[in-house]
């Protein structure tokens, strides 16, 4: 649904706050993973990354950061902010990785790549196991389950492993061929949320599914696919990023909508849930209240 080539765009992929809530790391086309600092989003550290940052995860108790890479001679890797370490993580695809995420423990990282290969690392990056997607499709996310090591990924179809990699589940999301590009479990870990690309044809969809993988709504209201999409820490408030901003409750009702002049790739929650960062197509990044209202846009 865009209509420019988004590995030649400089484009800000990916932003994630800190679970401290002091930082914010962004990263996308731009040569660099930055680190800012939160209220006034001025520049606090800056890393050189060859090419382009798909994804960044901040460690849930640890002041490190998982990012992962694509079209680059650079591997993904796992940055230790306090000394400045990057250790490299082997074994993903020369074509990269877009998804990546740390389990509830922080114990394992989890990056899902290019060729529809699952990896396994500890904190210390350290490939533990890797297994394959059913196919060699690209994957464009990974979520892990907020209580059990158990995973999602998100490509043509979603799919649920366990962390011996065995397919739990294989869910076709809708009728049509469309790739999926987002996936959120909930804090109780009784549902979860994906977001798809959408095509000519047929809208992107917010799609909301019980634990069991049976789909209980779909939202067709977005003009743009959903990049990404991620939960408050209460878990009472989903934010996505797309055309739009749009702040949802529990139940998929919407409550608030931030209007974007381009597309947003990018969203996280601050750890208090009453601000959002996102980052955009246009290498903007914006700070939002929780009632997805501008607070400051910086550029």
């Amino acid at each position: 649904m865009f209509g420019q080539n988004a590995s030649t765009k400089e484009i800000l992929w990916t932003t994630n706050w800190s679970p401290n809530g002091k930082y914010i790391a962004i990263g996308g086309n731009v040569n660099s993973l930055k680190i800012y600092r939160k209220g006034d989003l001025k520049p606090y550290k800056s890393f050189p990354v060859k090419n382009t940052t798909t994804c960044i995860k901040w460690h849930p108790s640890m002041n490190i950061v998982a990012v992962t890479t694509q079209m680059s001679d650079e591997k993904s890797f796992i940055l230790n902010l306090d000394t400045n370490e990057k250790v490299a993580l082997n074994g993903i695809s020369p074509d990269g990785a877009r998804g990546i995420d740390w389990n509830y423990t922080g114990e394992y990282l989890a990056v899902a790549d290019n060729q529809g290969q699952i990896l396994i690392y500890d904190k210390k990056g350290n490939l533990i196991r890797k297994f394959s997607n059913e196919n060699a499709k690209s994957i464009t996310a990974v979520d892990w389950h907020p209580k059990k090591n158990i995973l999602i990924t998100v490509a043509d179809k979603i799919r649920v492993f366990d962390i011996e990699g065995n397919l739990l589940k294989s869910i076709k999301h809708r009728q049509e061929d469309v790739m999926l590009l987002s996936v959120a479990w909930h804090n109780s870990g009784l549902f979860f949320v994906t977001g798809d690309y959408g095509d000519e044809k047929d809208k992107s969809l917010l799609q909301y599914w019980n634990e069991e993988g049976e789909l209980l709504k779909a939202i067709d209201i977005s003009k743009a696919e959903y990049r990404n999409l991620t939960w408050n820490s209460k878990g009472n408030r989903l934010a996505t990023a797309s055309d739009a901003l749009r702040i949802w409750d529990a139940n998929l009702n919407l409550i608030s909508e931030g209007n974007s002049k381009d597309y947003l790739w990018g969203v996280s929650w601050n750890n208090k849930g009453n601000r959002i960062v996102t980052s955009s197509m246009e290498q903007k990044i914006i700070l939002w209240n929780d009632k997805a209202e501008i607070i400051l846009i910086v550029q």
